[in-house]
């Protein structure tokens, strides 16, 4: 229980000294960015190298498609087998402004080519019969758990209304959360391979091949959008959102991002409708300077010791090393000073033994020039166990030093002390009562001779 107390207490101060922190976070950008939100996390080391009203809601418009996918992947099971017949009812439902591959009433189409139909050209009426399938015949109930999955990953300011995107007042997200949303659905294989596709023939009819709405991937028809660097992943646009892109992007084998921008510029200062899409102009600039001018730095091996605590109640030992849960990985400019580097731990005094290899006991910040750079766990990495006769010694220790318990011996002490000093007192009083009656017995005897 002490431990448990003691590590509340010293996780309670770390968290406020982040919290007074996180207004700077490291970030080596110093371009303007055009967009109202970004977030930009180097994979390797997992931390952002950017951030810009990174938890500000805002309509996550056809990002949304991400999650959508997320929730009909893990229901579904075999979604290349899987047919789904379109209905006109669903198809009534999709707004007039979505984006879509017009899709046709009572046409069969298997889910993986809906999902294709959702994320390549961002179709919004592929979304909407994907969402009434995987629900069941219930786009609400769909919805219900798209937002019980985004809870799961750690979203906190994240709401869906609909699997679709449109607007919709409720329905608002943040760079930082979608982020969350991306880097999970990029560990999915198929998600990655859909997204990764400039272009892709699924009918079989007149309709065209779906092409591809990030135009940094298309190295013919991307124009000054082209990136080579970009992968994917998800591109969104609303009047209200503004443009917005969820991205991969791959510099080299150790410098992997996922990037969102959220709230490119529509219109200027003037009202005058902007039609460059800045989401993407913002996207290459940052990810052009990653390139030039960040370098990912190992800082510390899983298996070097941090930091150093006392151990209570073991027998074996008084000490106990800490140690980061994996190798950590930092991104620095390329002629970063390592005089400016500084590790700040945030560790108790003390723990009782009773310790797992695994068990987090403490924090570490890395700041540069005075700058949060990265924030990570602190574990033992051997097992520490408890010693029950030190424990009855302490137990035994605390009881006899805890200051009632003194209070108590020193009353107990004055009483003792009174009562003796009573019981002589009242002795000696008797003491002299034998005396005084023996004395006259004695001198009336003599009279009597």
């Amino acid at each position: 229980m002490k431990n448990k107390i003691i590590l509340f207490f010293s996780y309670s101060v770390y968290l406020i000294f982040c919290y007074c922190t996180s207004a700077r976070l490291a970030t080596f950008y110093s371009d303007e960015i055009y967009s109202d939100a970004a977030y930009v996390e180097n994979l390797k080391t997992n931390t952002a190298i950017l951030e810009k009203n990174a938890d500000k809601k805002r309509s996550p418009a056809s990002l949304t498609k991400m999650m959508t996918f997320i929730v009909a992947y893990e229901k579904i099971k075999n979604i290349y087998e899987t047919k789904v017949i379109v209905s006109q009812e669903v198809l009534d439902k999709v707004d007039p402004e979505s984006s879509g591959v017009k899709l046709k009433p009572t046409e069969e189409i298997s889910v993986y080519n809906l999902m294709q139909c959702m994320l390549i050209c961002s179709s919004g009426d592929a979304a909407m019969v994907l969402g009434h399938f995987a629900g069941d015949g219930n786009i609400s109930e769909f919805v219900n758990q798209m937002n019980e999955k985004s809870k799961e990953l750690g979203c906190t300011n994240t709401n869906f209304m609909n699997p679709d995107g449109f607007y919709d007042e409720n329905q608002y997200s943040t760079a930082k959360d979608i982020f969350k949303i991306a880097k999970y659905a990029m560990n999915i294989p198929i998600f990655a391979e859909i997204v990764s596709k400039v272009e892709s023939n699924i009918f079989n009819d007149e309709r065209d091949p779906i092409v591809n709405t990030n135009k940094m991937m298309d190295p013919k028809n991307g124009g000054e959008y082209y990136c080579s660097f970009v992968k994917g992943i998800k591109t969104g646009y609303l009047s209200q959102a503004g443009r917005c892109l969820a991205s991969y992007a791959q510099i080299n084998s150790n410098n992997t991002y996922i990037g969102v921008i959220m709230g490119g510029p529509t219109v200027d200062k003037g009202g005058k409708a902007i039609n460059k899409n800045y989401a993407m102009i913002d996207t290459k600039n940052i990810y052009n300077w990653a390139s030039g001018n960040l370098k990912t730095v190992r800082f510390y091996k899983y298996d070097s010791p941090i930091s150093q605590i006392n151990l209570d109640v073991c027998w074996e030992s008084d000490k106990l090393f800490l140690f980061p849960k994996n190798d950590i990985y930092i991104s620095l400019p390329k002629n970063f000073e390592k005089d400016k580097i500084e590790l700040k731990t945030s560790v108790p005094k003390s723990v009782d033994a009773g310790i797992n290899p695994g068990d987090v006991l403490g924090k570490a910040d890395i700041f540069y020039d005075g700058q949060l750079l990265k924030s990570f766990d602190l574990i033992a990495n051997e097992k520490c166990e408890i010693n029950y006769i030190l424990v009855a010694i302490r137990f035994l220790k605390n009881i006899f030093t805890h200051p009632l318990f003194l209070l108590a011996f020193f009353i107990s002490m004055i009483i003792l002390y009174r009562r003796i000093w009573v019981r002589i007192k009242l002795q000696k009083i008797k003491e002299r009562r034998r005396k005084i009656v023996k004395f006259p017995q004695n001198i009336g005897k003599r009279k009597n001779r």
